[in-house]
This record gives C-alpha cells, structure tokens and sequence, in this order.
C-alpha cells in the first residue's frame, strides 16, 4: 500500500512538472576580472613561503581584465502551483551554455619585470539555478577549452634591457607551459533590473592544474559581471 502511494506521488510530481516547466535563452556580455595562484609544489607546505611562486622564487600576481560574452540556455520547474502564493513565483532547473572568456593574469618578477599572460576560453557551464521573482542563484561545475595563449613582457623603468631583466631569476612563460583543458567550480546570483535583463556576478574557481611546468600549480580564479539578456521576455 505505501508503494503504490509513493508511486502515484512521484507520478503526480512528475505530469505537474511537465505542465509547468519553462525554457529560457539569451546572450550575454560582461568584464572579467582575473588572477592566479602560483604555488610551487615543492614549497607548498613551508610556513611563512608566499603562495605565489614559480620555482620557488615569489612573484606579484595582479588583476587582468578582459571581457567575456556568449549565449544561455535554461530548463526550470516551477516549484508551486499558481494559485498557491501569487506574490512568490519561483523556479528550480538546470543552466548550461557557451561562453567566450577572455582573462588571464599579470605576473610580475623581483626584477619588476610583468609578464600579462592573456588566456582566452571555451566555457560550458553546467549548473543548477534557483529563481525566485526577481533574484537569482547558480551554482556547479564548468569545463573550459583554452583556444588561444599570448604573452607580453614589459620591463620595468629601471630595467629596460628584456634580456637581462629576464635572467636564470626570471621564469619565461611559453604557450606549451599552459594546459588546454580547465574544470572550475562556479557560484553566482543575479537580479532582474528590467523586463528581459539582469544583472549577474559569477565567481570561477578552477579545480584543475592548468600548468604544464613540472612541479608548478597554477590555478585561475576570476569574478565576471554581466548584463544578460533573454530573447523570451524581449521578443
């Protein structure tokens, strides 16, 4: 007897959640704002040794920004009937996409010589998203594609001879020193600014070494703004 009432509940559960899902898409655009972990693994474990170092030699990590944009793609649930609250209307579902990122790090050596490592990224997002009435919240895992690595090296006003200030002391990033694939752990919120826009703030930490140097960890950690856009409420 209790089977068959838990069957008839999922069952009920399941035809009013067919009756009441929604599909939602949109394009989105925004500034990303990059850093760096730097560890060498080696030194890790030291008390009192900076976390950024490459080699063992401490570096300055600062901020990169750059830009991101790319397109939604939601399938949400309601999770109460209409007429059970009509000022609450709110939503569970699942959120994927394709995002363009275009981040990366500015590494700077004891000889204040930078290095601004640009990384642009293929994204897909996979993530459970709550809505309730104007706000809401995302979070889960996302894999990235690295599509393309470019280095520009500045030498300090002190210092303008590259070569010496890029001495056996000075780590030179290469594009084979980085690796192609990237899983990160994704959190955000967001709030609906207008009919068809929102505004969103996303946290990426990367759980995946993207260094190919033996004995290094570098691990991207970015926060992006964006102005999103959906086509259902718009058109």
């Amino acid at each position: 007897m209790k089977i068959k009432v838990l069957y008839l509940f999922i069952l009920s559960t399941i035809s009013f959640n067919i009756y009441s899902q929604e599909f939602r898409y949109g394009i989105k655009i925004g500034s990303v704002f990059s850093k760096q972990s730097l560890i060498t693994e080696s030194k890790s474990n030291i008390i009192g040794v900076s976390y950024n170092r490459i080699g063992g030699l401490p570096y300055d990590v600062n901020t990169y920004t750059g830009y991101n944009f790319g397109a939604n793609l939601e399938l949400s649930f309601k999770l109460f009937p209409d007429d059970y609250d009509k000022r609450i209307k709110s939503y569970l579902g699942l959120r994927s996409g394709i995002n363009y990122s275009a981040q990366g790090v500015i590494v700077e050596d004891s000889n204040r010589t930078s290095f601004t490592n640009k990384l642009d990224y293929l994204q897909i997002p996979i993530l459970i998203n709550f809505r309730m009435n104007n706000f809401n919240f995302f979070i889960g895992p996302q894999i990235g594609n690295i599509l393309n690595i470019k280095t520009e090296v500045r030498a300090s006003t002190s210092n303008y001879n590259l070569d010496t200030a890029s001495s056996s002391n000075s780590f030179r990033f290469t594009e084979n020193d980085f690796g192609d694939k990237e899983t990160s752990f994704v959190w955000g919120f967001g709030y609906k600014v207008y009919k068809g826009t929102s505004l969103e703030i996303k946290s990426t930490r990367g759980i995946t070494n993207i260094s190919q140097v033996e004995g290094e960890i570098w691990k991207n950690k970015s926060y992006d703004i964006t102005i999103n856009f959906n086509i259902n409420e718009i058109l």
